[in-house]
């Protein structure tokens, strides 16, 4: 169903695997009728985005409903597919400098990242302080974007590992909806801090990848993996089906680059959001939340 052997390494600053081809087309199409075909969506995000998300009632009836994914879902939502995507990564980057402080040892299938909006506060003591120990587990959802789709350039919430993209569709290059790595402009050996939404002006893009049926994009969720979405045009194409996921812990992510430890601090404000629209920075000093 997947042919992840396909996977190939992007020169880039961050992990990233790339490959095309890797769900057959046909496989494609039946996923793209069984979104079609639900009757719900759990919320709409970034001014266009539908999304079924793991963890919901609605997800539950979907996955019942929907043959391939929930064939797909549950090869996902696997300690052995989760290491066979590690092992990947360790072998076609071998001399990475980025490493996770904390490796998890269990695999927790039933887990997911909570879809409520909560303030920073809230957020704090939900992930808590002690960051040792920690479990992984699969968030995924089905989505359907329309047009005026766009993501800002930014690196994913501080629980995340790796992230994975599935195009479902094939958007003409002129139509938008492209995933983009950035990098920052100005070259440094060690930096002290990377802000989870860099201004744009401190980017430059480093790689797009423009939608392709049965193309699927695997990166690592390090403090530099800036990315964002171009906004989609919907004018004479399809809509942008896709299946966005990631493998996170149940609290935040020590990074190291060059045994230089990264710690995540979270942004105060009052403020009610997604915990993926906190800002959450990367610093080499610990910071009481």
């Amino acid at each position: 169903m997947l042919r992840i052997e396909k996977l190939k390494k992007v020169k880039g600053n961050f992990p990233v695997l790339v490959g095309s081809n890797i769900i057959p087309k046909s496989i494609c199409k039946i996923l793209i009728e069984e979104i079609s075909n639900s009757k719900s969506f759990d919320d709409m995000i970034m001014g266009g985005r539908s999304r079924i998300n793991k963890g919901s009632k609605n997800f539950n009836n979907y996955i019942k409903q929907s043959k391939i994914s929930k064939k797909l879902f549950k090869l996902f939502n696997s300690k052995s597919f989760y290491k066979k995507i590690e092992n990947i990564f360790k072998k076609k980057f071998k001399n990475r400098s980025w490493e996770n402080s904390n490796l998890p040892k269990v695999f927790n299938p039933k887990k997911f990242t909570i879809k409520k909006k909560l303030n920073s506060s809230e957020l704090q003591k939900l992930l808590g302080n002690n960051y040792s120990n920690p479990k992984v587990n699969l968030d995924i959802d089905f989505s359907v974007s329309k047009g005026g789709y766009r993501l800002r350039p930014h690196r994913d919430d501080i629980t995340r590992l790796y992230n994975f993209l599935i195009y479902l569709t094939d958007i003409p290059k002129k139509n938008g909806g492209s995933l983009t790595i950035y990098r920052k402009k100005t070259k440094k050996n060690i930096r002290k801090s990377f802000r989870r939404f860099p201004k744009i002006s401190e980017l430059e893009v480093v790689k797009e990848f423009t939608p392709r049926q049965g193309t699927v994009v695997f990166f690592q969720s390090t403090p530099n993996s800036y990315h964002g979405v171009k906004r989609f045009i919907e004018k004479n194409c399809p809509k942008r089906f896709f299946i966005y996921g990631s493998y996170a812990l149940n609290k935040p992510v020590i990074w190291k680059f060059n045994d230089i430890p990264y710690y995540p601090h979270i942004i105060k404000t009052k403020k009610k959001m997604l915990t993926s629209f906190h800002d959450a920075n990367y610093l080499t000093v610990p910071v009481a939340n």
